[in-house]
């Protein structure tokens, strides 16, 4: 060994021994960094292909763009690793180039939120694709994990592109994170002179023979308050399709007036009694 170092010494004419040995040890130094950064990406992209591949709806343009942009990133933290392990004072290159990277850092800011943010949401499978969603009031269905944006559908069979950084930063509300089990619920008003008994039976009869419930959450029936024209009550049932909950609550309501007018039992709406002075 000692051999070839003194021959490539004597071949570079200007370069001592100690120099050609201090060349070799960057030279190796440089090549293994570039291989520890190589075997990483490996690592990650077919962690990305096992994660990602037909698990939430994600083709194969999505998955090779993620790989595509994990590479590039690594790639240019391993070059630069890979410089700086071969001796070379970097210190001058960034401090040329602080204000571009500043600027770049800036203008790529959002687009790399997103990234990593599905990324993230892939990963932890916390939203999914057909999973519903309650974002700011509004119910929405999950049609696609996209790299930079979620595509929903509203009931009102719009699609919005919502980014991905909004989905991991604001709270969203899941209806089908843990199960599809969801409360759909009622309220009615009866006249203060109906027999309450008789409501109780009759709106858990309307429960019991409602189709569509979930076995795992009995009907509810609660008499909620005593308003100024009627006695309110509230039925609460548990679907297993939180998309169609709109739709069962019309099916609801509409059987429990069915019920109570069956029954002869008046449902108050508000009125005023006005009495006058006899004088």
């Amino acid at each position: 060994m000692h051999d070839v170092i003194e021959w490539l010494a004597k071949f570079f004419g200007h370069i001592s021994v100690d120099g050609v040995e201090a060349m070799l040890i960057h030279g190796v130094r440089a090549v293994l960094v570039l291989l520890a950064f190589y075997l990483v990406m490996k690592i990650i992209c077919r962690g990305i292909d096992r994660r990602f591949a037909n698990s939430d709806g994600s083709n194969d343009i999505d998955i090779s763009t993620y790989k595509r942009f994990t590479s590039y990133f690594l790639w240019t933290v391993g070059t630069l690793g890979a410089l700086h392990a071969a001796g070379l004072n970097l210190s001058s290159l960034f401090t040329t180039s602080g204000l571009f990277a500043v600027a770049l850092g800036f203008g790529m800011k959002e687009i790399s939120e997103n990234y990593v943010a599905g990324l993230i949401i892939k990963a932890d499978q916390s939203i999914k694709q057909g999973d519903v969603l309650d974002i700011d009031g509004v119910m929405v269905k999950v049609k696609k994990i996209g790299v930079r944006e979620t595509i929903v559908r509203t009931k009102k069979d719009s699609d919005i592109l919502i980014p991905n950084s909004r989905l991991l930063n604001q709270p969203i509300g899941n209806y089908t994170l843990r199960d599809s089990v969801c409360r759909v619920w009622s309220e009615v008003g009866v006249s203060y002179a109906s027999d309450m008994k008789q409501v109780r039976e009759v709106l858990e009869a309307v429960c019991r023979e409602f189709e569509g419930l979930s076995e795992s959450r009995r009907p509810v029936v609660l008499m909620s308050e005593f308003g100024d024209s009627s006695v309110v009550y509230q039925v609460y049932i548990w679907v297993e399709h939180p998309w169609s909950a709109l739709v069962i609550r019309s099916k609801l309501n509409e059987a429990i007036w069915w019920a109570l007018k069956g029954a002869n039992i008046e449902i108050a709406f508000p009125q005023v009694d006005v009495h006058f002075d006899k004088n």
